[in-house]
C-alpha cells in the first residue's frame, strides 16, 4: 500500500493539530480525534476497495525483437470487478533497452479490459528477459494506492534488423527493378547462347566483329545470365567496428547491411556464404542457395560481438578465400581508421586476385565529415578539424589504390549502407562484373 496524495494532506493536518496541541489543550483534544477518525477512515477505504484478485495484466511481445528498431510491447490489463479503477502501470523492461513509455496513468472501467501499447529499443543482440509488471491503482476514497505485481516473466532473442530484412523481402518479389534485370538475362551474361542482328539498344560491347565482317551488317552476340553466382560476406568484429554509430556499434550496421545483401543474393539465386573475423575467423558458414540460408545465417552470427582486438587481414582473407571452391564476389565490411591498418588491408584485398572479385565496404562516421568541414577559430577544435581531415584524405586516398587496383569499394555513412550496397551488388550482377 502506497499512501496518495489525499492522505497526505489529511496527515499533515493531523500533525499539525497535535503540534499545536502542545501549546494548548483543546488543540490537542482535537488533533486526537483526527487521528482516530484518520485510521477509521482508512480502515473504511481499505474495505470498499476492490480486491486485488479482480485485476489481471498481460503482456504481448515478440520473441524474436530487432536491434535498432521499435519493438512493439502491448498491455491488456483487465478488471473483472465492479469498480472504475485509476492505474498506474509500469513494466520491467530489459536493462538497455531504451523505452518510449515508462509508466501509463490510466482508467480501467468495471468488467472490462485496457490494451496499452510502448515500444522498446534494444542496443545489442542478445538473450534478455522481459519481468514483472507492477500496478497500483487508487482506492475507493483516493487515500492509498494499492501495489501488486504479476509474474510475466518472459525471454525474448535481440536479433539483427529482421524488420529490415522482412521489408527487404517484400520489395524484392516486388521489385520492378529486379524484375527488368530477370528480363534482360539473354545479351547481359556471361555465357554465350547465339548471333543475332544489332538492333539500337543493344550493348555495344557484345558486337562479334568477325561475324558482322562476313555478314555486313553488326552482329551481336547473345549471353545467358550464369544461373549462379558465389559471394561470400565477411564483417570484421574487431577494434574498429567496436564504437557506436547512432546508437548501435559499426559492426552490427555492418552486420545488418551483410544479411540484407545475402537476402538479396539469395534471392537471386545465387550461392551465399557469411563469415566473421577479428584476428581469426569466429564464424563460417559457407556459401549455398535456398530460403534455410538466411536462417542459419541469423542463428550463426546471433550472439557474436565485435572485440577490441587487431584484425589479422592476411591470414583471415586468405583462410576464407582458400574455403572457396570457385571464383567468388568477395565482399568485406570494415572500416579504415589508421595507415598501418589501411595497409594491410590493401595489401590482404589486392592478393585474392584475379581469383576472386573483391569488394571491400567501410562506413563512414558523418560526425568526423562534419568536423572536417566545421569553420572554426578554438584551438582545440583546429586540432580536431586537421585530425579529421587527416582521418577522410588517408581513407579515400586507401579506397582509390583499391580501385586502381581492380577491387571494388563502397564508402558509405551507415544509414545509407544498406541501399547502396544492394544496388552496386545489382550493378556487379547486370554488367557481369564477376
Amino acid at each position: 500500500m502506497v499512501a496518495a496524495f489525499r492522505l497526505y494532506l489529511l496527515l499533515s493536518l493531523a500533525a499539525l493539530l497535535l503540534l499545536v496541541g502542545c501549546f494548548h489543550f483543546v488543540f490537542a483534544v482535537i488533533g486526537i480525534v483526527v487521528n482516530v477518525l484518520l485510521v477509521l477512515l482508512l480502515t473504511a477505504d481499505w474495505f470498499l476497495t476492490s480486491q486485488s484478485k479482480f485485476l489481471t495484466a498481460k503482456r504481448g511481445v515478440a520473441k524474436r525483437l530487432s536491434i535498432g528498431r521499435l519493438n512493439e510491447v502491448t498491455l491488456t490489463v483487465i478488471n473483472q470487478g465492479p469498480d472504475e479503477l485509476a492505474c498506474r502501470i509500469r513494466d520491467d523492461v530489459p536493462l538497455g533497452f531504451e523505452v518510449d513509455a515508462e509508466e501509463f496513468l490510466v482508467t480501467v472501467p468495471p468488467l472490462n479490459k485496457l490494451t496499452l501499447h510502448y515500444n522498446v529499443t534494444p542496443l545489442r543482440r542478445g538473450n534478455y528477459q522481459f519481468n514483472k509488471t507492477h500496478l497500483r491503482y487508487l482506492s475507493a476514497l483516493k487515500l492509498f494506492w494499492r501495489q501488486i505485481s504479476f509474474n510475466n516473466q518472459e525471454d525474448v532473442r535481440v536479433f539483427n534488423d529482421l524488420k529490415l530484412l522482412n521489408e527487404l523481402a517484400i520489395k524484392l518479389s516486388r521489385s520492378s527493378e529486379l524484375g527488368e534485370i530477370k528480363k534482360r538475362k539473354r545479351g547481359a551474361g556471361t555465357e554465350f547462347a547465339s548471333l543475332k542482328e544489332y538492333q539500337v539498344g543493344d550493348d555495344s560491347r557484345f558486337i562479334d566483329w568477325k561475324a558482322t565482317a562476313r555478314r555486313n551488317h553488326p552482329v551481336v552476340r547473345n549471353y545467358d545470365v550464369e544461373h549462379e553466382q558465389n559471394m561470400l560476406i565477411l564483417v570484421d568484429a574487431g577494434r574498429t567496428m567496436v564504437s557506436d554509430l547512432n546508437g548501435i556499434t559499426r559492426f552490427d550496421h555492418a552486420l545488418n547491411s551483410a544479411l540484407a545483401l545475402a537476402l538479396t543474393g539469395l534471392s537471386r539465386g545465387d550461392q551465399v556464404g557469411i563469415g566473421i573475423f577479428t584476428h581469426k575467423p569466429i564464424c563460417y558458414l559457407p556459401p549455398k542457395r535456398g530460403k534455410t540460408q538466411l536462417k542459419e545465417m541469423l542463428e550463426l552470427v546471433f550472439d557474436v560481438q565485435a572485440k577490441p582486438v587487431e584484425p589479422d587481414y592476411a591470414s583471415v582473407l586468405t583462410y576464407f578465400a582458400n574455403q572457396l571452391k570457385g571464383r567468388a564476389l568477395l565482399v568485406v565490411l570494415t572500416d579504415v581508421s589508421d595507415t598501418t591498418a589501411s595497409e594491410a588491408l590493401l595489401k590482404s584485398l589486392t592478393s585474392l586476385k584475379p581469383r576472386h572479385l573483391p569488394f571491400c565496404v567501410t562506413l563512414r562516421d558523418k560526425q568526423i565529415d562534419d568536423l572536417a568541414q566545421e569553420k572554426t577559430i578554438a584551438e582545440e577544435q583546429i586540432y580536431k578539424r586537421v585530425a579529421a581531415l587527416d582521418l577522410i584524405s588517408a581513407r579515400d586516398l586507401a579506397l582509390a589504390t583499391l580501385n586502381r587496383q581492380g577491387c571494388l569499394t563502397l564508402d558509405s555513412p551507415p544509414e545509407l549502407l544498406t541501399s547502396k550496397l544492394i544496388a552496386q551488388y545489382i550493378e556487379v550482377k547486370t554488367l557481369s562484373k564477376l
